[in-house]
C-alpha cells in the first residue's frame, strides 16, 4: 500500500468514526453490574416512600410506559417486593401492589427471555383473587418484546428516555444532592448496558468491504513503530554506556506504547513512549514509572524527574508515575526527551536505589 492509498483510505474510515460512551460509577469495578443488583436498585427508587426524594417519578413513569390509561394512583398498599417466590419455587425479579393492581416486572439486561411466566402468571392471579386489583404483568428488555399476549413489554429505550424527561424537571427544582447523583448514574449504566451501541450497517460494511487494505495499513503502521523503536534504541545504547537494552511494545485502548528498560534491573522501572491517537491529531506523551519505590524513594524521584506536565501519581503502593506531554510528533524530539529520562532514570536506579538498600542493610 502506498501513501496514496493509506491517505484515500484514512480519509473514508474518518466518516466511520464512532463515539465515545460515557461510562458510569458502576461500570468501574471490571465483574459488571447485571440483572440482581439493577433490580435491587430499581425497587428502591420505584418506591414513593424511600429516601431518595424522588417521589412516585420512577413509577409514575413505568406506568406511563406500559400505558396504563387512566394512570392508576401510585400509592402502594407494601414496599416494593424483590425475589418473591411462588408456589412452585420459581422468583419474581420485583412485586408492587398498589391500592387496585399487582404489577409483576421481569427485568431482563439481557435479550433471553427463558423464564417460567405462566408460573409468575398464575402468582398474581392468586394474589389478587377475591380483590378489585387487577394484574399487570411486565417484562423489561433490550428489545422490549413480549414473551406472551398477556404480558406488556417494555423496552429500556423507551424507559431510560421518559426517565430522563421526567429526572430533568427536578434537577431544575431541588439542588444536587448525593440521590440526584446516584440516580444519574444508575440511568447511565442501565443505558450503557441495554441500549444497543453497535456499528450502523454501513460503518460494518465499510469495515469488511476494506479489510485487506485495513490489515495493510495495519502492517505499515506497524514497520514504522519498530523503525521508530530501532531509532531510540540505537541511541540508548550510544549515549548511555551502561544500559543493556530492553524494549516491548503494548498496545493500550487509545494507541500503541514503546517501553524502555535496562535488562539487569531487578524491578520494572521504565520509560515509555504513549501514542495516543484518541482524537484527531496524534498527542505523543512520555512517562516514567518508578517501581518498588518507598516514600523515601518516591521522594528522591520527584527531584529528578522535574517539570512534569501533570502532578505525578501513585499506583498501589510502590509505583510512582511521572508524564510529559510533546506538542506533536517529531521523531527527533522523542529520542532526545526518551534517552534524556533514561539517563535520570539510569542515576536514580544504579545510585539513589543502591544507596536506599544500603542504608537499609546498615539499620537491620
Amino acid at each position: 500500500m502506498n501513501q496514496e492509498q493509506a491517505r484515500a483510505l484514512l480519509a473514508q474510515a474518518q466518516q466511520h468514526r464512532q463515539p465515545t460512551y460515557e461510562p458510569s460509577i458502576f461500570a468501574l469495578g471490571g465483574r459488571g453490574y447485571y440483572e440482581n443488583p439493577t433490580s435491587d436498585l430499581l425497587a428502591f427508587f420505584l418506591d414513593p416512600t424511600q429516601i431518595h426524594g424522588f417521589g412516585d417519578c420512577f413509577l409514575r413513569v413505568l406506568l406511563s410506559c406500559i400505558g396504563q390509561e387512566p394512570l392508576p394512583s401510585t400509592a402502594l398498599r407494601s414496599p416494593p417486593e424483590r425475589e418473591v417466590m411462588t408456589s412452585n419455587g420459581n422468583r419474581i425479579d420485583l412485586l408492587l401492589q398498589g391500592k387496585e393492581w399487582i404489577l409483576v416486572l421481569e427485568n431482563k439486561i439481557f435479550h433471553g427471555q427463558v423464564n417460567p411466566f405462566a408460573d409468575y402468571e398464575l402468582h398474581a392471579k392468586a394474589l389478587a383473587y377475591g380483590s378489585s386489583s387487577h394484574p399487570i404483568l411486565v417484562v423489561l428488555s433490550p428489545s422490549g418484546r413480549s414473551p406472551d399476549v398477556n404480558w406488556i413489554g417494555l423496552s429500556y429505550v423507551l424507559f431510560i428516555n421518559k426517565l430522563r424527561e421526567e429526572l430533568s424537571c427536578y434537577s431544575l427544582l431541588e439542588p444536587m444532592d448525593k440521590w440526584r447523583v446516584l440516580v444519574g448514574e444508575f440511568v447511565l449504566h442501565l443505558e450503557n448496558l441495554t441500549i444497543e451501541q453497535a456499528m450502523d450497517t454501513n460503518s460494518v460494511g465499510f469495515i469488511f468491504d476494506q479489510l485487506p487494505q485495513i490489515n495493510a495499513l495495519n502492517k505499515l503502521r506497524d514497520k514504522a513503530l519498530e523503525a521508530l523503536n530501532s531509532k531510540i534504541l540505537g541511541n540508548l545504547q550510544a549515549e548511555i554506556p551502561d544500559y543493556v537494552p530492553y524494549t516491548r511494545r503494548q498496545n493500550w485502548a487509545d494507541g500503541p506504547v514503546l517501553r524502555y528498560a535496562c535488562n539487569d534491573w531487578e524491578n520494572w522501572s521504565d520509560v515509555l513512549l504513549y501514542l495516543d491517537c484518541s482524537q484527531s491529531t496524534l498527542k505523543p506523551f512520555i512517562r516514567v514509572y518508578l517501581c518498588d519505590a518507598d516514600t523515601n524513594l518516591m521522594e528522591q524521584a520527584r527531584k529528578h524527574f522535574i517539570r512534569p506536565s501533570r502532578q505525578p501519581w501513585t499506583e498501589g503502593k510502590s509505583v510512582i508515575g511521572f508524564e510529559w506531554q510533546l506538542e506533536t510528533f517529531d521523531e527527533q524530539t522523542i529520542i532526545e526527551v526518551i534517552t534524556e529520562k533514561m539517563k535520570l532514570l539510569m542515576r536514580f536506579e544504579n545510585d539513589d536505589r543502591r544507596d536506599e538498600d544500603k542504608l537499609a542493610s546498615s539499620t537491620t
